[in-house]
């Protein structure tokens, strides 16, 4: 089973969560997030971590190149997707980050309509994420 926590902004956290067997850890890379933390404190925390943690980087609407320029400055294993990234965008993405990369797609779900549209995304992502429905909230 996965475990994720998300949110983390210390070092202490991330090995703290890690101790108690979490096996993915989320670092949030939206400024306007009162959890926002920069690319070099994240890698900061991701190189003192177990190597078999996943650590993902979550993002809402970014552009391609500056994910292909932090998956190299943090060495993040993961991207998730909170935004509106259409099935193109994660077709372009895949063919410019490495393979080893995952990338997470997740949807806000307020109806079961909403589920229509994650197949068109199978193709071009590793992991959907079903999230729960906020008019004025992401994650």
């Amino acid at each position: 089973m996965r475990v994720k926590i998300c949110g983390i902004t210390k070092l202490e956290q991330g090995q703290a969560i890690a101790q108690m067997g979490a096996t993915a850890l989320g670092f949030i890379c939206v400024p306007t997030s009162p959890r926002y933390i920069t690319a070099e404190k994240i890698r900061n925390i991701v190189v003192q971590l177990p190597k078999n943690i996943d650590k993902i980087g979550v993002f809402v609407n970014p552009e391609i190149d500056f994910l292909s320029e932090i998956i190299i400055q943090t060495q993040l294993t993961s991207i998730q997707l909170h935004g509106d990234e259409s099935p193109e965008f994660c077709h372009q993405l895949r063919q410019s980050i490495p393979d080893n990369i995952e990338i997470i797609k997740a949807f806000r779900i307020k109806s079961l309509q909403d589920l229509t549209i994650v197949n068109s995304y199978d193709n071009y992502v590793d992991t959907l994420l079903l999230d729960a429905y906020h008019p004025d909230k992401l994650g």
